[in-house]
């Protein structure tokens, strides 16, 4: 598929233009979406002039950096001016459609970005299937009868079925690394308050993070760097961790060996015990769902009904906890943050995987049961508040599977060492 870094290449040597790239990307959106659900509202005329002026800004000699003409597509979480911000909820709960930009898509456009619209997520981004009681089900394009994964399962079957060059996602319990696993793309969950989440819909005010998705490692860094003030500084790869042999305890075995395998490409692995991991997967339930069940108690008073499937059962669940027990919960994220973060330094990472099993049908273990099982490895790693990048390691019975790089805090630069150390895409 063709790069953001191969685009701009041909943007400035005359061999493609902005406008035509947008246009075919159009197109195969038109003709691809209805199977694939991956977009909820597509912007065809504003992209088409975005792009043309883009284009014609090249030719006058201004040239705003490597995202100028680029056609990327926003989660329905975040506002675009002029559109409804639906959160994939029930259109009753829509807002009127948004007076401006959030502060990451206007400084994307600003870097020149084309936005083509946006794209679908599972209900008010809680769940991991992206099948959504009001919008329908958002398929994988490499098993359109499989899920792409949750919430961000749009951006991810966009990227893989070549509709767009990067897309915006939200990362909660792993929102971003779960669709980019099951889709076969990469994604970036920054250090939590790195990217601005001024104007994105909250699923947990306290979890929530902002991040890009691409088909190349290259092209996630280069649109961070266009969504915040985060610069890839030289940096070097020290020590390669992987979890001890219990971590990976009911992992389908292919992808234990694929992790494993990739661990090993990125330098000399040293496995360590990373503690109770179960821990910090239950502190950051708590932690979510309290949050969440603070932004939607109005509206699970007034309209139950108006959620889908069991998702008023999880948000209301969120209202049981205690504050003693929401309490002991961020006491867990202080310690585990810190925990991780001193055995990571500055130079080291941790690998594993970003899920057990590859995509599952669409319809299987929906809701709660289905969360446990694909953020298992995600939501641990989120309640740090670590940067951590998804890449691609392969496929199982043909279906891709994900590994989860970890960094220190605000060491994004050592993800970016990782991640050219493996060489780029299997």
């Amino acid at each position: 598929m063709l790069t953001i870094g191969e685009a701009g290449r041909r943007f400035r040597d005359g061999s493609l233009s902005p406008e035509a790239l947008a246009r075919e990307l159009l197109e195969r959106i038109e003709k691809e979406n209805p199977r694939l659900n991956a977009w909820y509202e597509v912007f065809r005329g504003s992209a088409l002039q975005a792009a043309a002026d883009a284009g014609r800004e090249l030719k006058e000699g201004r040239d705003r950096g490597p995202l100028h003409g680029i056609p990327i597509g926003v989660k329905d979480l975040y506002d675009v001016a002029g559109s409804i911000t639906t959160a994939g909820a029930h259109r009753g709960f829509h807002p009127p459609a948004a007076a401006e930009d959030c502060a990451v898509v206007s400084r994307l456009r600003r870097a020149g970005a084309v936005i083509l619209g946006k794209t679908g997520l599972h209900e008010w981004a809680l769940g991991v299937s992206s099948n959504n009681a009001h919008f329908g089900p958002t398929r994988n394009p490499h098993d359109p009868a499989r899920i792409p994964g949750g919430s961000s399962g749009g951006s991810a079957a966009a990227l893989a079925a070549g509709h767009c060059l990067g897309a915006l996602g939200s990362d909660t319990g792993g929102s971003i690394r779960i669709p980019a696993a099951l889709c076969g793309v990469y994604g970036i969950k920054p250090t939590y308050g790195l990217v601005s989440l001024q104007g994105v819909t909250p699923l947990s005010k306290s979890l929530d993070h902002a991040g890009p998705m691409a088909n190349s490692a290259e092209d996630c860094f280069l649109l961070l760097e266009g969504m915040a003030d985060f610069s890839r500084s030289p940096a070097s790869l020290g020590r390669v961790y992987l979890p001890k042999n219990h971590f990976f305890d009911d992992v389908d075995p292919e992808i234990a060996a694929l992790v494993r395998d990739a661990a090993g490409r990125m330098g000399k692995v040293e496995s360590v015990d990373v503690g109770d991991v179960k821990a910090a997967w239950e502190a950051n339930t708590v932690i979510l769902l309290s949050d969440a069940a603070a932004f939607h108690e109005e509206r699970l008073k007034a309209h139950p009904d108006w959620f889908g499937g069991t998702l008023a059962e999880r948000f209301k669940g969120g209202l049981a906890y205690r504050g003693v027990d929401y309490s002991r919960a961020r006491d867990v994220q202080r310690q585990w943050r810190a925990f991780l973060s001193r055995l990571l330094g500055d130079t080291a990472v941790l690998a594993a995987p970003s899920t057990p099993v590859p995509a599952t049908e669409i319809g299987d273990r929906e809701g709660a049961p289905l969360a446990r099982v694909m953020t298992r490895f995600t939501a641990p790693f989120n309640l740090a508040g670590l940067p951590i990048l998804n890449v691609p390691v392969g496929q199982v019975r043909g279906l891709p599977v994900g590994m989860q790089i970890v960094a220190a805090p605000w060491r994004e630069s050592v993800l970016y060492a990782a991640s050219r150390s493996l060489g780029g895409a299997p």
